[in-house]
């Protein structure tokens, strides 16, 4: 029959190990609310930018008299941001109210037509776990999509 013997030893490598479990426990709450707090910041930048040009607030309005190239390059800061989003997301890198409140402003931001169509244009070139959540998104809102065929690049 075994047999436990604790031996001080033992009682210093158990209590080792349980800091360093909790050190890591600690350190991933931390890394998770500081990711939070960088996608807040950019996303404040973001919106602070149309202050200084107006215009950009007319892309959020999806406006139609908006200058093609600051469209596009505005909003395909955007669309990056939402694709951060999700694979923090994905990672469970957010709580799930926050997580929940971002999604919404991601699924309104994908109803715009501006952006439907970047999207219809360069959603091809994100990672086909981000291309499958917005074709999702667009499906669910009765914007057919096709499903993404990817390809493996091969180096």
């Amino acid at each position: 029959m075994f047999e436990w013997k604790i031996t001080p030893d033992t009682l210093v490598t158990l209590a080792g190990f349980l800091l360093v479990a909790w050190q890591m426990r600690d350190g991933n709450r931390q890394r998770k609310i500081e990711s939070q707090i960088q996608l807040q910041a950019v996303n404040r930048e973001l919106l602070t930018l149309g202050f200084s040009n107006p215009e950009l607030f007319k892309v959020l309005e999806d406006a139609e008299d908006v200058d093609p190239k600051i469209e596009t390059y505005y909003l395909q800061l955007w669309l990056n941001q939402f694709c951060l989003f999700d694979a923090l997301s994905r990672s469970g890198g957010f709580k799930r109210d926050v997580r929940d409140s971002l999604e919404i402003d991601f699924r309104d931001m994908m109803q715009m037509n501006n952006m439907r169509r970047l999207w219809k244009k360069c959603g091809k070139f994100y990672p086909a776990s981000f291309q499958e959540s917005v074709n999702d998104i667009l499906n669910e809102a009765g914007h057919k999509t096709p499903k993404p065929a990817m390809k493996r690049l091969r180096s």
